[in-house]
């Protein structure tokens, strides 16, 4: 009965603890939402991430475009994540990758990581791309590509636009570059 009791409390922690994180990104940033792998690999590829790139993901979740991009192209990833419980998914999932570092941080700080990346990757709503829009395109270097999934920006217009699936959905990947 002891053993039952402390699987529970553990469980009922966990959930509690998942919870809590969902409701705290949801309600002071981006709610967490996954993107298929195909989907990623057709926005990566879309930008021209080739081995030896710094790639940068704001807003990384559980790791699913680091993943990608370090496994799949040969990319140095990097990811920020504010949100507890996607972080520690996203920690616990990338161990295995030397090439990937991921942030418990506010990606409004990320000014150097945007300063060195080559592509920069971001799921993320368009209310939130409207806020951070400037910081991206006044901070990454002159050869960065900018890749959005599903959402784009409002003041700079895309070079490409393609379409993907994502979750068994139809949707666009906007390319930007800084210098088109």
């Amino acid at each position: 009965m002891i053993i039952f009791d402390i699987l529970f409390l553990i469980f009922l922690l966990g959930f509690i603890f998942w919870v809590s994180s969902h409701l705290f990104s949801s309600i002071f940033y981006v709610p967490y939402v996954n993107s298929s792998d195909s989907a990623i690999h057709d926005a990566l590829k879309l930008a021209g991430l080739k081995k030896g790139d710094n790639f940068l993901d704001l807003g990384c979740g559980r790791g699913d475009a680091l993943i990608v991009a370090a496994r799949d192209f040969g990319a140095k990833a990097v990811g920020y994540e504010i949100s507890p419980f996607p972080y520690l998914l996203a920690k616990i999932r990338t161990r295995r990758h030397k090439s990937i570092l991921i942030f418990h941080h506010d990606f409004k700080n990320a000014t150097k990581a945007v300063q060195n990346a080559d592509v920069i990757y971001l799921y993320l709503l368009n209310s939130v791309l409207d806020k951070i829009e400037g910081k991206i395109f006044d901070n990454s270097n002159d050869r960065a590509k900018i890749v959005t999934l599903a959402f784009k920006f409002v003041k700079h217009q895309p070079t490409k636009i393609i379409e993907t699936k994502n979750l068994g959905r139809e949707t666009n990947i906007y390319l930007y570059s800084k210098n088109p």
